[in-house]
């Protein structure tokens, strides 16, 4: 048991030793940081098109690079100094103010070299949500309403001069399948750089329901804004109509909500002898056809 012990306090120091007299020799690393502005004044932001990234590169010993290979903070700061005016700014030169930096390394180059930072006021809208969703249903299934987002926009604040340039703001994908059932998914806001969202998750409800088609017999057709001395006579008076949708709505429809109608307007302007009625639907069917298609009619006069 005593061998074992010493033998693996052995191994540790060894490579312990390896690893300390391997970290105090000259490195030459790359890294590709973050551009973040910091100490900007309030209710000011910075425009959009600044680059993602700064290329930084190091040469120093193994030690002083450990807060660039694996410190939690690794991101290039540039200060706005509570400024709000626009400044160009030379990076090398604000390299002392990021937390990674050590006065013992030697930086090689910056890139890009000079960086202009246009400060802007900063504007706020309302924008509507779209989920991007890659949906896949069983055989007969499918969704049977509109997709509900909750909220269904959000607050984005961003430069003044770009923020009515964005028409929506997209969730992060997300790939459903073989949904056979109603469901809801927390989705992630996608960021987009220079704007932040007062929130970064939404909830997407599916109505997913077995999808039938069902024939609605004997809808009367209703004839609108007719004078008083006129009567018009429908050929035919009713019409089926072939609807599609969830198996639920189906089995709860009002029949009064199927409306099958004709405005007098229409007929006074037709030139064929018939026409098509315009049929209003609950919002959770759609139309597949109706039978007949085509009305004729007879107007008579009092």
């Amino acid at each position: 048991m005593n061998k074992k012990f010493y033998l693996i306090i052995s191994v540790f120091f060894s490579i312990t030793i390896w690893i300390g007299i391997a970290l105090s020799d000259d490195y030459y690393s790359s890294y590709k940081l973050p551009l973040r502005i910091i100490d900007l004044p309030e209710n000011y932001t910075t425009s959009s098109k600044l680059p993602k990234y700064v290329n930084v590169k190091v040469k120093a010993d193994g030690w002083k690079l450990i807060p660039l290979e694996f410190g939690a903070q690794k991101e290039f700061f540039i200060s706005a100094k509570n400024d709000s005016v626009n400044f160009t700014e030379n990076l090398l030169s604000t390299v002392e103010i990021n937390p990674w930096y050590n006065n013992q390394m030697n930086i090689l180059e910056v890139s890009p070299k000079n960086l202009t930072v246009n400060i802007v006021p900063k504007a706020e809208r309302k924008i509507k949500i779209k989920p991007i969703l890659d949906l896949d249903f069983k055989r007969g299934f499918g969704l049977a309403s509109e997709i509900v987002i909750n909220p269904d926009s959000v607050l984005v604040k961003g430069p003044s001069e770009e923020i009515n340039n964005i028409k929506e703001i997209q969730t992060l994908p997300i790939q459903l399948r073989n949904l056979d059932n109603p469901l809801e998914e927390i989705v992630e806001l996608k960021s987009y750089r220079g704007f932040e969202t007062e929130i970064r998750k939404v909830k997407i409800s599916l109505d997913v329901q077995r999808i039938l088609e069902n024939t609605i017999n004997d809808v009367p057709i209703s004839v609108e804004n007719i004078p008083s001395n006129i009567e018009v006579v429908l050929i035919p008076k009713t019409i089926n109509i072939i609807l599609r949708g969830g198996i639920e709505y189906f089995s709860k429809y009002n029949s009064d909500d199927i409306i099958a109608k004709i405005d007098y307007g229409e007929i006074i302007s037709d030139t064929l002898g018939y026409l098509k009625p315009r049929i209003q639907l609950p919002k959770q069917f759609s139309l597949i056809s109706i039978k007949p298609d085509i009305i004729k009619y007879i107007i008579k006069k009092f």
